[in-house]
């Protein structure tokens, strides 16, 4: 039991780290970058997937009207024989169909809007300035989605319902707190110390935990690519179809399964 209230305490730490830990400045979309010369392969594919589940959720739960989401697309300022304009309308629109898969109605989007190449974030000078130019920007109503505002709506729902219920109970003894506190951690330690005591005599059926690495995933992927001799592109339905096949590999197997980047 006591394991298990580690390995809890663990996650949410490094969930938090990782959620609240982001540089406030940062403009765009995270993860949304597309390879050279792609419409539909992003630099971190696994990463750019969570993402898009993200958006998607956040964007679900608001009343929005028809119309009212618009992505951009932008290139980056090369000449490599492909036309910039339809390729920054091309991920738009690949974005698009990607929030549609998680459930936004089709009917929500503006057209997506061909930037063509631009010099927003990189100066094109050499790769590493190019590939912060292959993106694609989510606005709503204008306004560009960014991570920081994603939380920003859950804090301020946060402080609303924490302040009307201050109004409701501007009296409450808030000294019992530390003796509830007190309480619960001695429940704890008498129910922890009892299973113990159990466990002892007893063999255990706990599930053991199985990360499932980026590397297994991909080699699982790879050979989904090869049993199709080359013939099929879609490397991301490949990806995401290792995942479920890995991951009910092991569970069959007796495995708590853990994606790598949940940690």
């Amino acid at each position: 039991m006591m394991k298990k209230l580690c390995l809890v305490f663990v996650l949410v730490s490094l969930v938090g780290f990782f959620t609240f830990g982001k540089d406030s400045e940062q403009e765009e979309i995270d993860f949304l970058l597309f390879l050279p010369n792609s419409n539909n392969r992003f630099v971190n594919e696994v990463a750019a997937m969570v993402q898009l589940d993200n958006v998607a959720n956040y964007l679900m739960a608001k009343k929005l009207r028809p119309g009212q989401i618009s992505v951009h697309g932008y290139a980056a300022a090369v000449a490599n024989g492909v036309e910039p304009v339809n390729l920054s309308r091309n991920r738009a629109l690949y974005v698009i169909n990607e929030l549609q898969k998680r459930g936004l109605s089709g009917d929500l989007f503006a057209e997506p809007v061909a930037c063509g190449p631009v010099d927003l974030w990189g100066g094109n000078t050499d790769e590493g300035d190019r590939s912060l130019n292959r993106r694609v920007r989510i606005l709503v109503d204008d306004t560009v989605l960014t991570p920081a505002p994603l939380k920003a709506v859950d804090i301020r729902t946060e402080t609303r319902t924490e302040t009307a219920a201050e109004k409701t109970s501007s009296k409450f003894p808030w000294w019992i707190i530390p003796l509830l506190l007190l309480a619960i951690a001695l429940i704890a330690a008498i129910i922890f110390f009892a299973s113990a005591s159990r466990r002892r005599g007893t063999s255990t059926a706990e599930k053991k935990i199985y990360i499932l690495t980026e590397d297994e995933i991909r080699r699982h992927a790879y050979g989904l690519h090869r049993q199709r001799n080359g013939q099929s592109e879609d490397a991301v339905e490949d990806w995401h179809h290792s995942i479920r096949e890995l991951t009910a590999h092991h569970e069959a197997q007796g495995y708590q399964v853990i994606l790598y980047w949940e940690l």
